[in-house]
Formats: structure tokens, sequence, C-alpha cells
């Protein structure tokens, strides 16, 4: 940029008053500036003293610039200060002892300010000022405030009237001491240049400061180089500067800058730290150059896939964005209010394409289970998981380091978190990831997500016993009517097994009992048949339970006696037609839903196992080949229809056959 003090050729209206007494005429724009030059004498007179007297009349002393000249002055400016400019309030005046004027800058002009002015030297001369203030411009009087931060490059845009289109642009800054200017006939539009002027589109004129430094801050203002006519001026113009528009640039501080990668359709968890004396101050979010989002304290806010947090507790501000596109790439700042300036994080967020990792769990309440998360190169990286609130919000976070879940060992790109003793508000949906720690930010990019189902422990009868069937409720419920249904209450299938204000004498099998103290409904069903197997759900008003499984055990086993190194062939007789059969080992028999059987009817061969139905006959059968001893135990026939089973046990016994007995 080319900078220096002002050269301003004023626009002399060559009145003559009475004397020496000249007058000039300088136009303004209504909530803009001006800025003109009041001269000692016209260039034929100052060309004309001999130089001996012109040295003099430089060195005179004490400007002023007023209203009302012969009366009070005022409102107005003087000085006897030279190379310095002095203020007050909308005025100021800069002397420069080695140039025959002194310059007047006048700012936030009104339609008040319009009418004469003098201006002069106290004890030499004067000239009369004729100042016109428009308003009838929609660019006029244009004050703006930007932000910029640090590095960043920023461009103004500043709007003019089309009749001023081939004038020379101004753009000054207002630093004090004195203002510096950059106009178009100056601007070099090299890559190099720290200020780049452009006017090459329609009405308007922009500014471009690269790098912005500390340095930049402070007062800029956009202007047009005009005279009297509004035609552009001549090389033998007397010119002034009329301001339109007013430029505020603050800049602003950086904690640190960090890139975070995250993923197309996943989610990013990010926390900004801030120092410990401004956890309590107003803090923000932006993206790019869009406008700062305030953020209201300890409580969450919504914009757009952006959902944000201001933790005044821990001083830091949390941030979630979600369901990721190539949109939400940039440059992202959170930032904290400070006394006097803002402190910023600068966050570059990378979006990048990875495969897709959606899983479903079913957990079952009281046991454990286990979550499967792609895992990072950078084995040392810690390992986080997260759960969904009601507004798909990923708020709470849980790592390693806090051992809310165990988390394995990295293993073939892949870790897991483990949840144990799982409870009813364990259920929903979670996102894994891996956290990148950095001084003051803390990113943790979410690429795994599961929906974890829940259902009850199932309840496992034996044919002619009974069973005890719980269901918790809500404490506001205690005097509400209680439902146990096979099938979901209220729907056209379900059956209803009992209301909490029936009369249970009508089925001597059923007895119920309702613990308001403990907000629990009781349940007790005898005399257990076949046909008891199912889903069975609790019911207060429209509000469920989770469902359960009442599985049935038959009252007969099955007993089977074979030799080590032989064959078993065992039947199993099924009660319902068109069900699933299966055939588990295992001390219960819910181990053929939790682990899975050996062979069923949709994998009919499995090693030495394999399974052939007769329909007709009711039964299938199971044969195991090549028998070893550790083959001996329980095992389990079942048959599965709509998740309704119904068990037989089978207790099978090996013997050796000794070397005679082979014989």
């Amino acid at each position: 940029m080319r900078a220096g003090i002002i050269i301003i050729i004023i626009f002399l209206t060559l009145c003559l008053i009475s004397g020496q007494v000249l007058c000039f005429k300088v136009i303004g724009c209504s909530g803009g500036s001006v800025m003109f030059k009041c001269m000692y004498k016209s260039d034929e007179q100052h060309n004309s003293t001999p130089l001996n007297q012109r040295e003099s009349n430089d060195q005179l002393k004490g400007k002023y610039f007023c209203r009302n000249r012969n009366r009070d002055c005022k409102p107005g400016i003087s000085t006897e200060l030279q190379r310095r400019w002095v203020n007050n309030e909308r005025f100021a005046l800069y002397d420069d002892e080695n140039s025959r004027f002194f310059t007047v800058f006048i700012r936030n002009l009104s339609r008040e300010d319009d009418g004469r002015y003098t201006c002069g030297n106290n004890q030499k001369w004067s000239r009369d000022v004729e100042l016109k203030v428009n308003n009838n411009s929609s660019s006029c009087g244009t004050s703006v405030i930007r932000s910029a931060y640090k590095g960043q490059t920023i461009t103004f845009s500043c709007k003019y009237e089309h009749k001023f289109k081939t004038h020379t642009k101004v753009f000054y800054r207002v630093n004090g001491d004195p203002v510096l200017v950059l106009n178009s006939s100056q601007s070099s539009q090299s890559s190099e240049e720290k200020f780049i002027l452009s006017d090459g589109q329609k009405d308007h004129f922009t500014v471009t400061i690269r790098d912005i430094s500390e340095a930049e801050r402070g007062v800029y203002l956009c202007g047009v180089e005009r005279d009297r006519a509004d035609k552009p001026p001549s090389e033998k113009s007397n010119t002034h500067i009329t301001f339109i528009k007013e430029i505020e640039l603050k800049v602003h501080g950086q904690i640190t800058s960090v890139q975070v990668e995250a993923y197309i359709s996943k989610s990013v968890f990010i926390t900004c730290e801030f120092p410990e004396e401004f956890k309590e101050n107003k803090k923000f979010i932006q993206k790019d150059s869009s406008k700062e989002i305030y953020v209201e304290q300890n409580q969450w806010i919504h914009y757009d896939r952006v959902h944000v947090f201001d933790d005044t507790s821990a001083g830091v501000l949390k941030v979630f964005i979600s369901d990721l596109t190539a949109a939400e790439e940039g440059t992202y700042r959170c930032g904290v209010n400070t006394a006097d300036d803002h402190l910023l994080m600068r966050i570059r967020l990378k979006i990048s394409q990875v495969g897709d990792h959606f899983r479903e769990s079913v957990a079952v309440i009281g046991e454990s289970v286990k979550l499967s998360c792609n895992s990072p190169e950078k084995q040392q990286l810690i390992k986080h998981i997260c759960k969904e609130n009601e507004e798909k919000i990923c708020q709470s976070i849980s790592s390693s380091e806090k051992q809310r879940f165990e988390f394995s060992d990295s293993t073939a790109g892949v870790y897991t978190a483990s949840i144990s003793n799982v409870s009813l508000r364990d259920a929903g949906v979670y996102w894994c990831g891996a956290e990148t720690r950095h001084e003051h930010l803390t990113s943790v990019s979410l690429t795994n997500k599961h929906q974890l189902t829940l259902t009850m422990p199932p309840v496992i009868g034996r044919e002619g016993d009974s069973v005890e069937i719980k269901c918790s409720y809500d404490e506001n419920y205690s005097t509400e009517v209680k439902y146990l249904c096979k099938g979901k209450c209220f729907t056209k299938d379900a059956q209803n097994i009992i209301r909490s204000d029936e009369d249970h004498d009508k089925n001597p099998k059923i007895s119920v009992k309702d613990d308001t103290e403990l907000n629990l409904f009781t349940v007790n069903t005898t005399e257990l048949r076949a046909e008891d197997a199912g889903k069975y759900w609790c019911a207060v008003r429209d509000v469920f339970n989770l469902p359960l499984e009442l599985m049935i055990i038959m009252k007969d086993a099955v007993i089977h006696e074979a030799s080590v190194g032989g064959s078993a062939s065992i039947s199993c007789k099924h009660i319902r037609k068109q069900t699933q059969k299966l055939f588990s080992r295992g001390d219960q028999p819910s181990i053929c839903i939790r682990d899975g059987a050996r062979v069923s009817s949709n994998k009919r061969i499995n090693g030495r196992f394999s399974l052939t139905e007769e329909t007709s006959a009711g039964v299938f059968t199971v044969k195991i080949s090549d028998l070893r001893a550790e083959d001996s135990g329980k095992y389990w026939c079942a048959e599965e229809s709509s998740g309704s089973f119904i068990f037989t046990e089978v207790q099978l016994h090996l013997t050796r056959d000794s070397f005679c007995q082979r014989l």
C-alpha cells in the first residue's frame, strides 16, 4: 500500500466578498464524513509572493475552523500544534508546517451541519467555507462494524452513486496521526500487496486486506474525490473528499487453530476449552464469515445441524454436529467475549467419505452387551462412546479414561465397548469413535452408529408349575388400572390376561398383587401349559413396559444313552405346526436364543450334527455322529413361532464299551 500524509486540493469557488476574503464550497453526505483543505493563499497569490515572505507566512501558527467566527466560533476547532492531529468531538484538524494549507476533517455529518464556516490563521488571513450536506442518496452515511481474525483475508465493499463511476475512489484509514490513504490511481493489483483496491464492479469498489494482523485494527473510510460539480475533476480542478461509508474493523486473536477430520453422514463432538477466568463469559460459534451465534449458558441450542452448549462449570464450549454433509466443511470459530476483545479457536473441519457402519444390537436387561467400533490406526488415541438424547445430540460422552464402559484393546482394526448390568436407561442410539486432543481443543469423530434395543430377561416355567410376572410402573400411576396381556395391549390381536380391577375369582389359575409402595404389579399364573408360551406386555393407560418372553419347558424330558465313538439319534416332539425347530446345548434353555442353536430348520447340518423333520409324525430328529466323551450333558429341543418358545430337556449319557463287550 502507498500511504502518506493527505494531499488534497480543495475546490475553490473564488468569490471576492470583501478585501482578500475568499469562499469555497464543500459537499458532504448525511451520516458520512468530509475532508478538505484550507489554503493560506491561492496559487497565483502564493507564486507572486517573495520567497522570504512566503517562508515567514508558512511559519504562522494558530489555525482554526469554526462557525460564527465573529461571535463564539462554535462548533469548531483550533490548534497551534503542527504535524499532529487535534480532535474536538466530530472535528479534527491537521497543520503541516511544510505545506501551505491545513486539513479539516468532519465525521458523522447531519443536516444541522449545513451552512457557512470560516477557516484561517488567527493572525493573518481567513476563508469562508460553504458546507453543503446532502441526504438524498441510498449510499449516504453507511456505518458498519466488521470482524476479522488474525491471518484472515477480508474484503470491504463500498457503494457509490453511478455519477461517480469515473471519479477517483479513496480508501482512508483513521489512525489518529495522520490519516493514511489508498486511492484507485495509486493501487497496485500485485498479489504481494497488503491492501488491494479494485473498481471493476458496477457502482461499488472493493478493498481487500490480506493476512490481517493486530496493526490493521481501526476505522476506515470509503469515499470519492470530487469538486463542486458532479463531473470528474480535471487536472486543474481543486478537489475535496466526500466519504460515504465508515467501517470499524475489529481484529480478534486466536488461542489455537486445529484441523478436525469427520465423515459424511456421521457426527463429530468438539470441546473448546477457555482460560479459567473466562468460563462465565459469553461464548459463541461462527462458521466462515457468517454471523456469530451466541450461546445460552448451560443449555443446548441448535442451528441447523450444529448443536452448541456453554458449560460454565467446566469453562468449555461443546459443539455437536450430526448427519454431516459436504456443506458442513469449512472454518469454524468458537470464541469467548473478554473485556475488550474476543479469544478464539479456529477449527478447520474436513469432511471425508467413509463406509457405512450401522449396527443393531439387542441386550437383555441385567446382562451385558458389547458394541463393536472401528479403530483408527493410531492405537494410542482415547476411545469414546456416547448416547444420543431425545434431540439427537450425542451429549453424554464416556471414554476409556472415565471407565463408564469397559473398552477392549484394538484388534484387527476393531475395538469393543461393553456395557454391564444393562438397564432401561441404556436403550437408544450410540456413537463411538476416537478422540484427538490438542492444547485447548478436543474432538471426537464419531464413525460407528449402534441402535441398542432392550428386552426383559425371559421368564421360564415348567409345564404344570407356576410363574410370576412382575410389572413395574411409575408412581404417578399408582391408582390407575394395570393390564397384563399376551400380545401388545389395546391391539386387535392382544389377549387380555388380567386387569388389576377385575374379579380374580373368575380365573382361579391367576392371582394378582398391586404393591403401590413398591410400584409393582405382580401376576402369578399356575398350571402352566404349552400354549401359555409367548410374549407378554404390561401396560398402564398407553404406557408400556418392555415385552417379556414366557418360555415353557415340557414336563417329560428325553433321556438318551449312547457309546463314545458311536452315534445318537434324538427324537424331539413338537406341539405346533409350521414352527422353527432348534437344537442347542446348555444349562438353560435361553442359550438357544443368546448363543444360537447347534442345528435348526434353517441350518440342518453343522459338523457332526444334523437335523431332519417328520412333520406328519410331529417329531424332528437330531443325529450326532462320532460321539466323544465331552458330548455328554444337557441339550434342548426347541420349537419357536413368532418369538414364542417351547422346550424339551434332553439328557445325553455316554458310556465307554469295554474290550470284552465289543467282542
